[in-house]
Formats: structure tokens, sequence, C-alpha cells
């Protein structure tokens, strides 16, 4: 008891630290002032970088004027800069220090660097605190107990740049202040340890352990869905070791453990779990089900949009949706239907846009290539969906295909309630899914591409090819994408892959 009532001061006193931020979001009322203030301020304070200089920062006087003589970029632009800052170069991009560079969550290669500022930091709690505030608020049970928060292992390769600059964080509590990351220390259910992990058993095994000696566990929030289930699934497979580990530290726990997983009755680990917080759109919405159905109890609260790059969006319970967090960027939208830039305050409803962010961290009209749909407003407050990533374009032999388009063709074939993969293989696709035929009409869904179709006809691409997957595919991929470089809670689902070679990862067979 006296466990719980220490995680309720704790969590108590982060909420005191957040709700004069969570305050001044709720009274934003002019969404074109705020963001307005946000543009001068990262000009103001970047005009003398190198960046700023070339763009004459200093002399820009309106959102026209900054439109008209900064281009839009995409992360190759950075390159050069980039370079340049990993030998230590100062006032590159920003006239601030460049505390680390962050690796990117690229969806099919080896990770982009980020570079991260003091005030990118920052920008990143004006939307992490109200979002908190807001959740522990609404769900006061979560203050009664412990939290999982995504812990995963941290990057192998270099720890630092040439110039000496750190690369990468050692956890996801550096997206907080001080005060909390040491206050977080005592209510984490598995200890920041766990990202020292020398392997994936390893890490699964540490991370399964301080999850199962925790009874009081009220939040999990983690990025993928499926990483949580496939740690239920180690728990599943290695019952008796763990339990045995448990029964050393509580016996009465451990006994609990025990008897629990033979049972696989996963809600009773934990009967305190009050919300899980994931992804839910797109990919992850299926994983994001099957988690929810596995603790039909726990509120299960989809995530804001959030990158390596800045912070987009954050679930709001009054608005039933994730509101854009006008205080953390600049943000300009390009709309699908007319390829236009608008500002946030000229947003419309049911209307699709690919975000653009202009940063305290060095990124200026940045392409993040992240498509969203605007659902609704919460008072003058856009509330945004995410829908995928724009730039997920496959072209072997021009024939374009986009992750959206693809995922429409597969559901429309009757492939919605499984793991499913397309990835290019020479001169074909493959869709890798659990199934004993080919789905019916799968090719005809490709050929309404025009351009898939075409390079159909000419004979470039042959028929689409089915791989049916016998083994565990979510661990398979993920381990695999680790294996290529990226971080383990970096890793979405996807639904069209632009690399081949998975016949060789997957277990199974072609049909």
């Amino acid at each position: 008891m006296m466990e719980r009532f220490i995680c309720y001061l704790i969590n108590s006193l982060c909420c005191l630290l957040y709700r004069k931020e969570y305050q001044a979001y709720i009274r934003i009322k002019d969404v074109g002032s705020v963001q307005k203030e946000k543009l001068f301020s990262v000009l103001s304070n970047n005009k003398s970088s190198a960046y700023g200089i070339k763009y004459t920062f200093a002399e820009i006087k309106t959102i026209e004027e900054f439109q008209q003589k900064v281009p839009l970029t995409v992360y190759e632009d950075y390159q050069p800069y980039l370079e340049k800052i990993k030998k230590g170069q100062k006032n590159v991009l920003t006239t601030e220090e460049i505390l680390l560079l962050e690796l990117s969550s690229g969806s099919t290669s080896a990770s982009k660097l980020i570079p991260y500022t003091r005030s990118l930091k920052e920008e990143f709690q004006k939307g992490l605190k109200p979002w908190l505030y807001d959740l522990y608020s609404s769900y006061q049970a979560i203050k009664w107990g412990k939290s999982y928060w995504s812990l995963t292992p941290v990057h192998s390769g270099e720890k630092y740049s040439e110039g000496g600059i750190p690369i990468g964080f050692e956890d996801d509590k550096e997206y907080f202040g001080n005060l909390e990351k040491e206050l977080f220390n005592y209510i984490l259910a598995v200890p920041s340890v766990v990202t020292r992990s020398d392997n994936m058993e390893e890490f699964y095994y540490r991370t399964a352990l301080g999850l199962l000696t925790c009874r009081d566990l009220t939040l999990i929030s983690v990025w993928n869905p499926s990483l949580f289930i496939l740690l239920l699934e180690f728990m599943e497979k290695n019952e008796q070791r763990l339990a045995a580990a448990v029964i050393l530290q509580n016996k009465k726990r451990g006994r609990e453990v025990k008897v629990l997983l033979r049972e696989k009755a996963f809600r009773k680990l934990w009967p305190n779990l009050n919300v899980i917080s994931c992804w839910g759109d797109a990919g992850a919405k299926y994983y994001a089900a099957k988690l929810q159905a596995i603790f039909p109890e726990a509120v299960l609260q989809p995530k804001g949009l959030l990158a390596t790059e800045g912070f987009i969006s954050f679930p709001f319970s009054e608005a039933q949706g994730a509101v854009l967090s006008l205080k953390s960027h600049f943000f300009e939208f390009e709309a699908r239907e007319d390829n236009k830039i608008y500002l946030a305050e000229e947003l419309e409803k049911g209307k699709e846009y690919a975000v653009i962010l202009t940063t305290s961290g060095g990124l200026y009209r940045y392409r993040l290539r992240d498509l969203i749909q605007v659902t609704g407003f919460w008072g003058r407050i856009p509330i945004i969906k995410f829908l995928g990533k724009q730039d997920k374009v496959s072209d072997l032999f021009g024939e374009k295909l986009n992750e959206l388009f693809v995922k429409a063709a597969l559901e429309k074939s009757g492939i919605k309630d499984r793991f499913f993969m397309l990835a290019p293989e020479s001169d074909r696709y493959v869709l890798y899914t659990k199934t004993e035929r080919v789905p019916a009409g799968l090719e005809e869904a490709l050929r309404e591409n025009f351009h898939y179709d075409y390079c159909r006809k000419l004979g470039q691409l042959k028929e689409v090819k089915v791989f049916n997957l016998t083994g565990n595919p979510r661990q398979e991929y993920l381990e695999e994408c680790v294996k290529r470089g990226q971080r383990l809670g970096d890793i979405k689902p996807v639904v069209l892959h632009l690399q081949g070679g998975w016949d060789r990862v997957f277990k199974g067979e072609y049909l």
C-alpha cells in the first residue's frame, strides 16, 4: 500500500509540473497568432547561423516572405550541413549548441541523424506536458501505480560523431525535464538499464521480468502495439523460467504469475491496468485492436503523431482525437488535392494534407512526408488523424505503387485482419501473409493502378505471388528490421516495404 501511495505522490507532482503548460494550451484562441509567434521566435534565434544568413532570416518580416525566401526541404538537403555538425562545427543550422544527433525512425532503412538542441527538447515538452496532464487528469487511477514506458535497446553503432557529438538518446526519458527523469526512476515498472541489453533475447527477458514483478501496473505506453504483444508471447513461451525468477524476488507474486501465465490470463496479471497508449492508426490499427481484445477493461488511447524530427499532435480527451501541438513548432500543410500550401488556421475538415515543419532543431520548411486528415476542431484547434507516409512509393519499373493504395487494394481482396506486407522481389511483388490460398481479386485490385497495370502489360512486372507465413511474422519482421539498422521502438508496421529479400527472413513457402 505504501508503494502505491508513493506512486500517487510522484505522479501527482508530475501533473502539477505540467499544469501550466496544459492551461496555456487550452487557452489558445487565435491559432494564427500562436503560430506566427513561434515562427519568428525560431527565425530570430537562428538568424546568425550559416543557414539563417544564407536565407536572410533577419530580413524576413512576414510569413509570406518566409515562404518566398526559404525553400521547402527534405532530409537530403541537410546532409552537407550535418557533415559539418558531425565534425563539431558550430552555428551551422542553429546558433544554439547541438546537444546530440538523434536517430530517426526510418521505415525501411538505417536511421538518419536529426540534430537536437535544448530548444527543440522544450518544443517536444510543449506537446508532452499538456498530453500527460490531460491523461493523468482524465484517468486518475493511473496515479496509483507504476508505468511501463517504451524502452528499447540503444543504438549499437557509434556513440559519438567525429566531432564528439553524442549520437542517440540513452532512452525515451530524455524527452522530459531533469526533475521528471529522476522521479520516473521510482515509478517505472521496467528500469532504464534494460536499454543496455546485449541482445534481443536478454532485452525481452529483462523487460518481461520487470513487468511480471510489478502487480500494480496502471499505464502501458509503447509505440508499436505489436511489440507488447510479442512481449506477452515471450512470457507465455518462457513461463517457468520467468515465474521462478519472480519467486526469488517475491514468493507470493511469483506463484500468482506462474498460475496466470499457464492460463494465459494476461489481464489478471495486472488487474489495475487502466490505460494503454500506443499507435492506433494506419498500419498499427490491427495490432492495436488485438491488444485491446487482450485487455478489454483498459482504455486504449491511440497516440498522436510524433516523429524524431518533431512533435505534431497529441491525444486530448475533450477532443476525442489528437490535436495539433500548436506551441511546439511552426506548421505548414500541403493539400493532397491541389498541392497548395496552407497554414494551421486555414485547414478544413475532411481534407488531407502532408505535414511541413519548422523547428528549433534546425529543420526549416521540412517535408515530414506524413499524410494527415483533419477530422474536426476543438475550438479552433485542428484535430488530425495520421493516414500514412506520403513518400512510401515503390517504383521498380515505373509502377509507382503507393502504400495507401496498396493497403486499400489488399483490404479489397479480403486481407485486413492479420499480418500482411507487400514487398518487391526482382521482377514482381510478393504478398507475405498467413493464408492457404491466393486471395481472390488480388492482382486485379493492384492493376487498378494505371502505372502498375501498364508495367504488367509491357511484361516488366510479373503477376504478384503469395508467400504463406508459417512462423511468427511479427517477431521475424521486428528482428530483421533491427539487423537492418532500426531501433526496436521506432519500427512501424508497414503494408508496403520498399526492400526485398523477405522470403529469406520469414518462415513459410510460396503458394
